[in-house]
């Protein structure tokens, strides 16, 4: 799913500092500029001609030299139900279909055309997994995830998922944090947030957001959605800025 989209040169104040993960990934094909990248794992700097694409459940951080600063195609895509844990960094110029496809991407944006932005993205989704840019858990953990959010408004149990997938409790737990990297409740309540996330970008009631994405009640998806984002539902609906 195609989240944000643009051509941008970013402004002085542009800076990444993801201390929660995001649930979906960013996105560069990057033209120019000196930025700063780190995770847990590694450090680097972007390098101009290349595609990005960043964690979706690991934290990161970027930030540009001012005197340079980052010029490209950016997108936000969940890949879902694929999960990256760390970057991805791809040389364009070697792969020219890609190269060709990506600033075809770059001129749908620059027209708005928007139907046709999203049939690309799609093709693009394809075409990373393919390439193995990304990959998608074990056969039975994707079919699990994608259980989860055809039923995310529902009550949802460890012991119901480990019966669905075939194993007992303990052992679906630890498999399940090695292909995903968190626990199933962990990744529930991220999941619902996720997507909570998205719909406070429409103009959905929140109560009815609440109900959709399992909470019960408002209080306790407030007090859930402050805990992981550091503000109110109404708070981010209000005061949400979009950033490359």
């Amino acid at each position: 799913m195609l989240l944000e989209y643009g051509n941008v040169i970013c402004g002085p104040d542009w800076i990444i500092d993801e201390k929660i993960p995001l649930g979906y990934s960013r996105v560069y094909y990057v033209y120019n500029g000196e930025v700063h990248y780190s995770d847990e794992q590694c450090r680097t700097c972007l390098k101009k001609g290349y595609l990005y694409i960043f964690p979706s459940a690991s934290t990161y951080g970027m930030k540009q030299n001012i005197r340079n600063p980052l010029q490209c195609t950016f997108m936000h895509i969940d890949f879902f139900p694929s999960i990256l844990t760390e970057l991805v960094e791809v040389q364009v110029d070697r792969y020219p279909a890609l190269k060709h496809f990506l600033l075809s991407i770059a001129e749908s944006i620059s027209a708005d055309d928007i139907k046709l932005l999203h049939a690309m993205v799609d093709v693009f989704k394809i075409y990373c997994k393919e390439h193995q840019f990304i990959t998608s858990p074990e056969s039975r953990i994707s079919r699990l995830l994608l259980y989860i959010a055809d039923n995310i408004g529902k009550k949802l149990t460890v012991e119901e998922l480990s019966r669905l997938a075939g194993y007992n409790v303990q052992y679906f737990v630890r498999i399940f944090k090695r292909n995903i990297g968190c626990s199933p409740y962990q990744y529930i309540t991220s999941y619902r947030l996720k997507e909570a996330r998205k719909m406070l970008r429409t103009d959905a009631p929140i109560t009815e957001i609440a109900k959709k994405t399992g909470y019960n009640d408002i209080k306790s998806f407030s007090r859930s959605f402050k805990k992981k984002f550091g503000v109110s539902p109404t708070e981010f609906r209000n005061f949400y800025v979009s950033q490359p």
